[in-house]
């Protein structure tokens, strides 16, 4: 909007002048001629093309001395470009109507073309400082965008942190009330039974075995607080991530997509069978990309193990034992597991949710 307002305020006070030298009849023509031309170079804004239509124009202006008083709005464009010294062949058409115009109107026209480059250079600048600021403002929003993904990911972490020293306090309590706890209780039950054994009033033996059914259910009841802990203190994210950080014979990728509960059971066949695909891979594959998926759907859990080299033998028909080990922990969770060797190698393992 700059420069349309600044080349009507040239337009203005250039038709001023030509209404001073011409009458309006004589001046019409070239005030059409300037507008059409402007309106051109404007709606262009090719360099080529201000360059072609400021030389047709200074054509007209050498045939018609009212088209000189327009030659300081047609060279408005041209001073944005490259070739703002192409400016200095309007003198010629100026030259050539020297002794038509007094000695104001040159003055006036003068003064024109100062204006038009201070006001071309004052908009230049304008456009500078706008692409500046637009340059700026992406910049601190990229930043603040990418200092907001690093603050999540801190936090992430934090709380992965949070976690881990969660689960390992739970399976330390675990571990001592197991150690601790339960290894009292069940001395206790064995001195029962001991003194049941030598005892002979009918009456201290009912007494003692109500005790020792009393210490039976709260050994069963920790018993199952224990292994409730413990289940909770396995971090299958955390394990699964670990052995794919220390596996170096290639490039390894996790898809942890698990957030319900999965049995304890269920959590050391996945990371038995994770170690022992990765062993497969370093033995069979010539491979140089592993990827681990782990995905949860309404009813079953499903890992896929997938990498993408050439077996060396023919894994599926062959009895080792790490495909058979693999095998047989599927199937101890009740599951099915699939192969496919179409491209690269793929194991489809998925088992129901209890």
């Amino acid at each position: 909007m700059g420069n349309i307002f600044n080349k009507i305020f040239i337009f203005v006070g250039s038709s001023m002048i030509l209404l001073i030298e011409f009458t309006p009849h004589q001046g019409i023509i070239a005030m059409a001629v300037a507008i059409a031309i402007s309106g051109l170079l404007e709606y262009f804004n090719n360099e080529k093309v201000t360059i072609g239509l400021f030389v047709g124009y200074l054509i007209l202006s050498a045939l018609n001395p009212q088209f000189v008083f327009f030659l300081p709005l047609i060279s408005y464009d041209l001073l944005k470009t490259k070739n703002q010294l192409v400016s200095l062949i309007a003198l010629i058409p100026y030259a050539l109507h020297l002794n038509k115009f007094t000695s104001g109107t040159i003055l006036a026209l003068i003064g024109i073309y100062v204006m038009v480059y201070l006001l071309k250079t004052r908009a230049m600048n304008e456009h500078k400082l706008r692409n500046d600021y637009i340059k700026q403002r992406d910049y601190l929003t990229e930043f603040s965008i990418s200092l907001e993904e690093k603050i999540n990911e801190l936090v992430c972490n934090q709380d992965i942190e949070v976690n881990l020293a969660t689960l390992n306090e739970r399976n330390r309590i675990a571990r001592e009330i197991h150690d601790n706890v339960g290894h009292l209780l069940s001395s206790s039950i064995l001195q029962i039974g001991a003194i049941m054994a030598i005892s002979k009033e009918e009456s201290t033996i009912k007494s003692l075995e109500v005790v020792k059914d009393t210490l039976n259910e709260g050994m069963n009841s920790i018993r199952k607080s224990v292994h409730n802990l413990h289940d909770d203190s396995i971090d299958l994210y955390a394990e699964v991530n670990k052995i794919l950080n220390n596996f170096t014979f290639c490039k390894a990728k996790l898809n942890y997509e698990i957030t319900g509960n999965m049995t304890a059971k269920a959590k050391y066949a996945i990371i038995a069978i994770v170690k022992e695909a990765l062993s497969n891979v370093i033995k069979h594959s010539d491979g140089d990309y592993v990827s681990i998926s782990l995905y949860e759907h309404p009813k079953l859990f499903q890992l896929i193990i997938y990498d993408n080299g050439n077996r060396k033998t023919d894994i599926e028909n062959s009895k080792g034992m790490g495909l058979e080990s693999i095998k047989q922990r599927v199937a101890s969770l009740n599951g099915n597991i699939n192969l496919n060797q179409s491209k690269g190698f793929k194991i489809f393992i998925s088992f129901m949710k209890k």
